[in-house]
């Protein structure tokens, strides 16, 4: 009996710690969010312009935050407020694409226009510093230069209006 509550005590004491929760993330801000598009249309010798709305349905329309000069290309950054609004006008991301981009497109003359969808929940950090910090912002903020880089690269490859 004791060296079955002896092998008990030595077995708890090596236990370690419990795991810990992962720390809790929020999305980019989306002011900087829209700082960061600008910089990626400049880089890639765009011109941004402020966006439009974009009918999507006949009752729905998205906010484009950024659009290219005299193009007919864009990008929106989808709050979670906005994806509620648009509700099933907006379709879901297809799970799996994985980290496939989405576009959207209009309706009637806007047509041919294209709008890279980014959605605030693709783009989250901690505000955790130290080891802890698990999601750095500049984590999050490179990968939406990187994501509106590539939207450009293959409007400009596939010269879209």
């Amino acid at each position: 009996m004791k060296l079955w509550l002896g092998l008990a005590c030595v077995l708890t004491a090596c236990g370690g710690p419990p795991p810990r929760a992962p720390n809790p993330t929020r999305p980019l801000d989306e002011r900087r969010a829209i700082e960061l598009i600008i910089q990626a249309f400049r880089e890639e010798k765009d011109r941004p312009v402020p966006g439009n709305t974009l009918a999507l349905t006949e009752s729905k329309q998205i906010k484009v935050d950024v659009g290219a000069a005299e193009r007919k290309y864009g990008v929106a950054f989808v709050t979670a407020p906005e994806r509620l609004d648009l509700g099933t006008a907006l379709p879901d991301k297809d799970p799996t694409m994985g980290d496939a981009l989405q576009l959207v497109s209009g309706l009637g003359e806007d047509g041919d226009a294209r709008v890279l969808v980014l959605r605030d929940s693709d783009y989250l950090y901690d505000d955790h510093v130290g080891d802890d910090h698990e999601q750095p912002s500049l984590t999050a903020e490179l990968k939406l230069k990187r994501d509106v880089h590539d939207f450009l690269v293959r409007a400009h490859v596939e010269k879209w209006p």
